[in-house]
C-alpha cells in the first residue's frame, strides 16, 4: 500500500531481517518545469533505518499511536514486538504527535542515496486504496491523496524506482525498525517517517 510524503510516493513491499524492497516515486512539480523536456535524468533522495525507533521527544516511539478500534479514542499500539493487532483496522494519530528524535548512532542500520531515475513508461501511477498497509504505517499524520470507499486513486509519478535496501547488520524477527527520507531532521520537521515490523521474509524475492 502506497503512502504519500511531500512531493514523494513510496510503497514499502516487504521488510525483513536483511533488508527491504520498496519502490519509490517522485510526483511531477506543477507550472512549466513539469515539461518532459524539461526533467532531469534522475532525482537522489537519502534513505536512513532505525532499528529500534528513536524515541519521541524523549518517549517510547509508541507514543501518541493509536489502535483504530472504532473508538474515539481508539487504544495503545501494543508495547511488545510480535503484535500485530493494528493490521486489523489501522492506526490514527493523537493531535500535535511529536516527531521521532534522531537515533542513537549505533542503531542505524541504513544510510544511503537512492538514484530516482526519470519514469519511462507513461504514465507512471501508484493506486491508492482504503485498504490497510499490512506492512506497516507512518509515524504520525500526513495528508494523503483522497480516495472514495472502496474505489482506487491513481497517483502519477515523474521519476519511479525499485530498489532492494540491505540493513548494516542483520535484525530480529518482529522487531521494528523506523525509516527515514529526511534524516529524522530537524526535530520540528513536517515529514513523517514509514515504521514496521521485521517479517520473516526475502526482501528480494
Amino acid at each position: 500500500m502506497p503512502q504519500a510524503g511531500s512531493d514523494a510516493v513510496f510503497d514499502f513491499l516487504r521488510v525483513c531481517r536483511h533488508g527491504s524492497r520498496l519502490k519509490f516515486g517522485v510526483r511531477p512539480p506543477s507550472g512549466s518545469r513539469a515539461a518532459p523536456e524539461r526533467r532531469l535524468r534522475a532525482l537522489y533522495t537519502r534513505i536512513q533505518a532505525a532499528s529500534p525507533p528513536p524515541t519521541r521527544d524523549g518517549l517510547d516511539w509508541r507514543f501518541g499511536i493509536r489502535l483504530n478500534n472504532g473508538t474515539e479514542n481508539g487504544q495503545p499500539l501494543g508495547a511488545t514486538d510480535g503484535d500485530h493487532s493494528w493490521r486489523g483496522q489501522g492506526v490514527f494519530h493523537v493531535e500535535d504527535i511529536p516527531s521521532l528524535d534522531q537515533p542513537d548512532p549505533g542503531t542505524i542500520v541504513l544510510d544511503r542515496w537512492l538514484a530516482v531515475p526519470a519514469a519511462q513508461a507513461s504514465p507512471t501511477t501508484f493506486a491508492f486504496t482504503n485498504v490497510v498497509d499490512q506492512v506497516g504505517f507512518l509515524s504520525a499524520s500526513y495528508p494523503q491523496p483522497r480516495v472514495e470507499d472502496g474505489a482506487v486513486t491513481p497517483v502519477a509519478v515523474d521519476y519511479y524506482g525499485v530498489y532492494d535496501i540491505r540493513w548494516s547488520r542483520q535484525l530480529p524477527l518482529n522487531n521494528w525498525v523506523a525509516i527515514s527520507f529526511d534524516r529524522f531532521f530537524p526535530p520540528e520537521r513536517r515529514s513523517v517517517e514509514f515504521l514496521a515490523p521485521v517479517g520473516d521474509c526475502d526482501a528480494s524475492g
